[in-house]
């Protein structure tokens, strides 16, 4: 009985001193983590400073892990390098956190350089980014109204 108490204690210990190691709210992780990936394209020190080793991707088409996002996005990143990111509003409830942009390829056809309208959702725990999801919406030529994706 001890040694559960012993253990327990233990953990909490551990999770209290790693909550009070991180001073910043889950947005300002988000916002310094997009910062350093999409508009300073520092892939790898982005993921390893801001992501957990855990991280869950809920994007079909990418591995879970945060080493797999660094596999992937790496080559993208140095092969694509006239892709560019506006970030228009980042928006936080809890540890949930939006981040609504434009995405776009400055050379390519016409669609490559209207780009896409994404939705990043993050959930951080601590100052690490845990899970992701995305939602991407392609720009159109023409749209039925005036008002803009952004």
């Amino acid at each position: 009985m001890r040694l559960i108490s012993a253990a327990i204690a233990l953990a909490l210990t551990t999770t209290a001193a790693h909550a009070e190691k991180c001073k910043l709210s889950p947005k300002q992780v988000v916002s310094e983590f997009m910062d350093e990936f999409y508009i300073q394209k520092k892939v790898r020190p982005a993921f390893e400073k801001w992501v957990d080793p855990g991280y869950i991707q809920h994007n079909p088409y990418a591995a879970t892990g945060r080493d797999a996002a660094i596999a992937f996005l790496e080559p993208f990143v140095a092969n694509n390098p006239t892709q560019k990111t506006t970030i228009h509003r980042i928006i936080a409830d809890g540890n949930i956190v939006a981040v609504h942009s434009h995405g776009w390829n400055e050379t390519g056809d016409a669609a490559a350089k209207r780009g896409f309208a994404v939705v990043d959702i993050f959930r951080v725990e601590g100052c690490k980014v845990m899970e992701h999801w995305d939602v991407l919406s392609p720009v159109p030529e023409t749209s039925a109204n005036t008002n803009t994706m952004f």
